[in-house]
């Protein structure tokens, strides 16, 4: 099966990014292909490309012999070496990984993925200079949608979308209240969206080991609160310095602390001593490769402390609904992030650190910022505000709610939201601008239907097969 074209890449300067690009493309379509161990492959989707750390294709979709259908992540190297190289073997964040696509077969892969492709065997001449000189379009039936629809009709589709999205949060959030109670459920969310999306599971252990009602009763009406919530989260968490083993704690430390600094640290381990209690999680369970400094597991439970010991004056439930009475939507969520951001000034020490020890370069960061709030506004807050309607029988709670997303600003554009908006449907940044309901409708396209490539499902083909 030669598919070779007639200007190639010179093989000894090949790497990494013309193999993927090569990947992408796909250019032998439905044709099954060999793997190293005789099996029989058939693309159905090759991935999306994963621009953060972690494996090069996420969520790809293959066939074994045509028929039985495996999703999974894929890595790209240009030998099949690369993968001990590169230390894949032993990093969890590998694991998921179904498929290995190598240029060049060098040799078996010890603790590798079942399944390598070698792809040099179907371009015996080499590789050609298309695939190696330039990004390729992506792998996606609707790429070019902003030809075939007007941007309001997108628009008011991926908006209902969200709303849809929105009520299957709800749904969940329904569960946790009946199985928790509204007070534990609401805080175990909250906490969930401090861990952003590596450190969600070590947050929700957590909310189970430190529950609402021991946090209250620790920091209510107890002065100096947001810096005794700091300690018993951080003590609670594993992460404070007499917690972590030598290694761990050489790990953070990057110089020798200031005066300011050094009393800081003391006086969050006097404060857990008082507390009295065992630490939850061991230092370990918190993941740090790959998250950015401001988001380091540190400086997250530091931001719960903080933010649970503002919530103890008047309860999670209350806070969260405190404005449901307001009219001017604008102003509710003004109100929303005054509740829940915590700007640089309310902590100087974390404003300038992502762990104990170790400053975060650049001017002073909040420990909760605007985008965080938003992300907590349409994920937590309003799936819990409409779970509750329900569970009150308080219809004008349910409407508030599916009100308040609708006219809710957009959060930050992750790497997710980013690339269904330019890689799955090819739109140019401003044909649809950005709000949460239609952040949150594209991430429903994704986990209901491009993730498993059921085109013949998805909203957005039936509203395109009409036109």
């Amino acid at each position: 099966m030669s598919m070779a074209a007639p200007t190639l890449a010179p093989v000894e300067t090949l790497r990494e990014e013309d193999v993927a690009q090569l990947w992408q493309a796909c250019p032998w379509g439905a044709k099954l292909l060999p793997t190293t161990a005789g099996e029989q492959i058939q693309v159905v989707y090759p991935g999306r490309r994963n621009l953060g750390p972690g494996p090069d294709f996420l969520d790809a979709i293959i066939a074994l012999d045509g028929r039985r259908v495996r999703h999974g992540h894929v890595e790209v190297h240009t030998a099949t070496s690369g993968w001990r190289a590169h230390g894949h073997a032993a990093d969890p964040a590998y694991h998921n990984v179904m498929l290995h696509v190598v240029w060049d077969e060098d040799g078996p892969v010890a603790g590798g993925p079942l399944r390598t492709v070698a792809l040099a065997q179907f371009f015996p001449n080499g590789l050609p200079v298309t695939y190696a000189a330039q990004p390729l379009p992506a792998f996606q039936p609707c790429a070019d949608l902003h030809t075939k629809s007007d941007a309001m009709t997108v628009g008011m589709l991926f908006a209902t979308l969200g709303e849809r999205r929105l009520r299957k949060k709800a749904t969940q959030m329904l569960a946790a209240i009946e199985s928790l109670g509204p007070e534990q459920a609401l805080y175990a969310g909250l906490l969930e969206a401090l861990g952003y999306s590596q450190n969600r599971e070590p947050f929700r252990r957590l909310s189970e080991g430190l529950p609402w009602q021991v946090v209250a009763a620790l920091l209510g009406g107890k002065p100096n609160a947001p810096q005794h919530g700091e300690a018993l989260f951080l003590g609670a968490a594993g992460l404070l310095p007499s917690q972590r083993d030598g290694n761990l704690r050489r790990g953070t430390t990057c110089r020798a602390p200031t005066p300011t600094e050094l009393r800081h640290v003391q006086e969050l381990e006097a404060r857990w001593r008082q507390f009295q209690l065992e630490q939850i999680l061991p230092a370990t369970a918190w993941v740090r490769r790959g998250v950015r400094p401001a988001n380091a597991p540190a400086r997250r439970v530091a931001a719960a402390g903080r933010l649970c010991a503002r919530l103890v004056e008047t309860g999670p439930v209350q806070a969260c609904l405190a404005f449901r009475d307001e009219t001017d939507w604008a102003q509710i969520l003004r109100h929303f992030q005054q509740a829940f951001a915590l700007p640089a000034a309310r902590s100087t020490y974390w404003a300038t650190h992502c762990d104990i020890g170790v400053p975060l370069r650049g001017g002073p960061q909040s420990l909760v910022g605007t985008e965080r709030v938003r992300e907590m506004l349409t994920n937590v807050i309003l799936p819990f505000a409409l779970a509750y309607a329900e569970v009150t029988g308080d219809a004008v709670l349910s409407d508030w709610a599916v009100n308040l997303l609708r006219r809710a600003p957009a959060g930050g554009m992750n790497r997710l939201v980013r690339s269904m908006r330019d890689d799955v449907f090819g739109l140019p940044p401003k044909y649809v601008p950005m709000t949460a309901a239609r952040q949150q409708g594209l991430l429903h396209i994704y986990h209901e239907w491009c993730r498993e490539k059921r085109c013949d499902a998805c909203a957005v083909g039936r509203m395109l097969s009409e036109q």
